[in-house]
């Protein structure tokens, strides 16, 4: 099949987990014979170098550059503002561009497509009128990381804002999944959250995955670090950083003075790390063009998210690499790893810190744990997984 494949985010460098999804589909769709056009926003100068590596899955493609704010690090209150009288979500109208309509245009009036993929419900804010096949990609149910905003916003003002927002992005997002013939979700959960919000819609399961070739058993382990993993300039990890560094974090080190935790992403701000000039013991590692080695070093790894959807590749990466892990409930939703056996779930602050402390203290414990989380990656979320997904989807409708 012939595929137009809309993107708001390059797929290179392939550094978070937006991009490593969209990777991956662009990967398994290209391995199951299909041929892919890809239009997609780019950052300055984010393209330049990579064209041979995407020759080798899109024939040909379209790049609109457009610098975009993270939704969390916009200062256009003018633009909020307005966007509180408009029926159209904030979050959306970041997105609309008339040169990315303009090319979608001139693409679609060529009739060299079967189909279109939408890589998210944003990407449909730029979509034409079209008689094609729709196919949405869905990354999260978008409106409900608003909600849970909500339920952890203290400033009311915020918290209000918020829950408008996400109320048209609920609207919205059914809106858009209507246009669909089938929307390829990441997990059996977000399948059944999108199926309540348009019932009869077709889903499928198109899972989180990584290649785990790529990851390796880590032999060497700082016996008192903890690690964090995810980009810094997006709100639900700075909040997980926030919630561990201050509830739960005091509680670990009382009983081990010795740990100390690695956030480990992106563009921490200095107004961020300056929050926590009184933690010694707190290190960011800033923008790094590899994870894994500072994965490797990982006694455990922790996932205390609480604002979220969709499933989180930093489980993925972390039990691929054989870590322990220490997790919220939100933060590992969607996936098939069992409690107490490869992952441990807490949703308090002194269970959470108990069982860090407990894994920090057993390394024999930690270590099996590890093996049977990797285990689980290597049965259901590796790339073999996904391409056999992606192989059934796009079968269902020939």
């Amino acid at each position: 099949m012939r595929i137009l494949y809309m993107a708001t985010m390059y797929p290179f460098p392939v550094n978070n987990g937006v991009k490593m999804r969209v990777w991956s589909l662009l990967c398994a769709i290209a391995n199951a014979g299909h041929e892919i056009t890809l239009a997609t926003f780019a950052e300055p100068k984010e393209a330049d170098g990579t064209e041979q590596a995407l020759r080798k899955v899109c024939k040909d493609s379209d790049i609109v550059v457009r610098r975009l704010t993270s939704l969390s690090g916009s200062t256009d209150y003018v633009a909020r503002l307005s966007a509180v009288l408009s029926p159209s979500p904030f979050a959306i109208e970041r997105f609309r561009s008339d040169e990315m309509r303009t090319c979608l245009e001139r693409r679609l009036r060529s009739g060299a497509f079967d189909l279109v993929l939408c890589d998210n419900i944003y990407a449909t804010v730029n979509l034409p009128p079209t008689s094609l096949p729709v196919i949405m990609n869905s990354h999260n149910v978008e409106h409900l990381i608003l909600e849970r905003y909500v339920e952890q916003e203290s400033n009311l003002f915020k918290a209000l804002y918020a829950r408008l927002e996400a109320g048209k992005l609920r609207r919205f997002e059914a809106a858009a999944y209507k246009r669909a013939v089938l929307v390829m979700v990441c997990s059996r959960l977000d399948a059944g959250l999108i199926e309540q919000l348009c019932p009869g819609i077709k889903t499928v399961v198109a899972a989180n995955v990584v290649d785990v070739r790529d990851y390796e058993m880590a032999e060497e382990e700082d016996p008192f670090t903890i690690v964090y993993q995810g980009g810094l300039d997006w709100f639900p990890n700075r909040d997980a950083i926030e919630y561990f560094v201050r509830a739960i974090f005091p509680l670990v080190q009382r009983e081990i003075p010795g740990a100390r935790l690695v956030a480990a992403g992106r563009n921490p701000t200095p107004e961020f790390r300056a929050r926590f000039s009184d933690v010694p013991a707190l290190q960011f590692t800033g923008t790094l063009p590899d994870l894994r080695p500072v994965i490797a070093k990982a006694a455990v790894c922790v996932v205390p998210l609480r604002i979220g959807s969709g499933t989180r590749l930093k489980i993925l990466e972390s039990g691929a690499m054989g870590k322990a892990m220490v997790s919220t409930t939100v933060g590992a939703e969607g996936l098939d790893f069992v409690p107490e056996q490869e992952i441990l779930i807490a949703d308090d602050p002194a269970t959470f810190a108990r069982n860090v402390v407990e894994l920090l203290r057993d390394p024999a414990r930690r270590k099996a744990m590890g093996r049977a989380a990797r285990k689980r990656v290597l049965r259901d979320y590796d790339v073999t997984a996904l391409k056999r997904s992606v192989a059934d989807s796009f079968r269902s409708l020939e």
